[in-house]
């Protein structure tokens, strides 16, 4: 079974079942206007440049695919050096919040592979491969988390108004492999931005170790 596919710029956007997620979100406005339109820039020029020079439908595909993972690369190096408000994720009190959200939904609506929590936003890799157990849609998963945490994260505060950027970066993890790698990189986030020397003394990242 496939859900429905949501349409974005490049390439439809199939959310299927049964497959493990990286996801990504970051908190609303965590990104200048200045850097969000030179990404967006960037993107363009790669995608023209791969229609203009690949003729085989495959290798197009593959090629937009890897030109995504570029672009989130660039995307998340400029939200782990941007060291402007808003910061909340970093505050424990609003980082618990974020934990025992991801966890609260564990072993209900997808196996929580891992994640790591950042000052602006967070990484997540779930695993939603047991179809039979795990039957809701990834986008119903994200609206639940984002509006039970942003609820919770906008008392903590004492603020009102936007909490998280609507829409998440996902991408579908195709094989063990890259399982692997993603987990990896998920850990690795705090030490490559220089909050920490290593992974396993950053307080707000987690990994089920029958994934390692």
């Amino acid at each position: 079974m496939e859900y429905k596919p949501e349409y974005r710029r490049y390439l439809p956007h199939f959310q299927p079942a049964g497959v493990a997620f990286f996801i990504t979100g970051r908190l609303y406005g965590s990104l200048p206007q200045e850097a969000l339109e030179r990404l967006k820039e960037e993107k363009e020029a790669a995608y023209n440049r791969i229609k203009r020079e690949c003729r085989d439908e495959k290798i197009r595909e593959e090629e937009i695919r890897k030109m995504h993972k570029r672009h989130f690369a660039r995307w998340d190096e400029y939200l782990d050096s941007n060291s402007s408000e808003p910061q909340w994720l970093m505050k424990p009190e609003i980082a618990s919040i974020i934990i025992e959200s991801l966890h609260l939904w564990n072993e209900k609506s997808y196996s929580l592979v891992a994640y790591c929590i950042m000052p602006n936003h967070f990484h997540m890799v779930i695993d939603t491969s047991d179809e039979a157990k795990y039957t809701k849609p990834l986008y119903a998963i994200m609206h639940t988390l984002k509006s039970y945490t942003a609820k919770k994260a906008n008392k903590a505060l004492d603020r009102v108004g936007t909490f998280w950027q609507e829409e998440s970066y996902d991408h579908v993890i195709r094989d063990s492999r890259e399982l692997k790698n993603t987990v990896v990189y998920t850990l690795e986030n705090p030490v490559k931005a220089g909050l920490v020397d290593a992974w396993e003394n950053f307080p707000f990242s987690f990994v089920n170790g029958d994934y390692v």
